[in-house]
């Protein structure tokens, strides 16, 4: 891929998202507390926003880093210059490592994208060592936890009610403690589950609304379908709602999971 695409690409994804989960990469590192020296692999690594706090936290030996869209994986390459990391364009179901080769297997925003959950964390499984660590983490849609998308199809619904068939909440009800702690169990994992709060501020509404033109999204494709009329309305029902002349702050709460594998 044509390295200004890359990064042109990767920068809207950054813009709209990536901001946002930097915090909580951070404080889910702290909370895995994996060991120094160890072997990783972060699947679904997107823009690098996991890989990044790994090579600046955790001491790792070796990271490597997959996705499948290459948008992601040329934008990290010309992110990153680092030995210890290898990055692979490939999908999240078929790992490029050999079983029970890494120490802790990781996966941030990610497994709630995937057609089967169950199929992407039975393969971060299969890679790691006996007494390995598995963790990942994922937005609480379900509860309204990614409130600048929340608040977006809100509005969408309200002036088209088949938009809500398209929101976080309704495509990702799994992403809550009962449904993460049944997708632990399919696999044969006892996990431990704690919650990560911070917020997502923007400076005023023109800073919350650009990023949903710019980058690669289900929002994305709903507003380009739209015509321009329906658009303007659109936009004005989120700025009715969220345009008070200053800063605009909105609840962003993940889920945190990690399990060790027995020995």
């Amino acid at each position: 891929m044509d390295a200004s695409a890359a990064r042109q690409g990767g920068e809207a994804y950054e813009i709209f998202m990536g901001r946002w989960s930097r915090p909580v990469a951070d404080r889910f590192l702290d909370w895995l507390h994996a060991p120094a020296g160890a072997d990783w692999i972060d699947v679904g690594s997107g823009t690098g926003v996991l890989t990044a706090s790994i090579l600046e936290r955790c001491a790792p030996a070796s990271v490597v880093a997959v996705d499948s869209s290459e948008t992601f994986t040329d934008y990290a390459r010309h992110r990153f210059d680092d030995r210890r990391l290898c990055i692979d364009t490939v999908d999240a179901t078929s790992l490029p490592v050999a079983d029970g080769s890494r120490d802790v297997a990781v996966a941030g925003l990610f497994l709630n994208f995937l057609p089967s959950m169950e199929e992407g964390l039975r393969e971060m499984r299969r890679v790691l060592r006996p007494g390995g660590i598995l963790g990942f983490y994922v937005w609480d849609y379900p509860d309204g936890g990614m409130g600048m998308l929340d608040v977006f199809w809100s509005a969408a619904a309200q002036l088209d009610p088949a938009a809500a068939a398209l929101s976080e909440r309704a495509r990702f009800p799994d992403c809550s403690h009962a449904g993460l702690t049944r997708l632990c169990q399919a696999v044969g994992i006892e996990p431990a589950i704690s919650t990560i709060d911070t917020i997502s501020e923007h400076e005023d509404f023109e800073e919350y609304w650009r990023p949903f033109t710019l980058a690669q999204s289900t929002a994305r494709r709903y507003l380009d379908g739209l015509d321009d009329e329906a658009r303007a309305r659109l936009r004005g029902a989120l700025a009715q709602r969220l345009d008070h002349g200053g800063p605009i702050r909105l609840p962003a709460r993940a889920w945190c999971v990690k399990a060790q594998i027995p020995d």
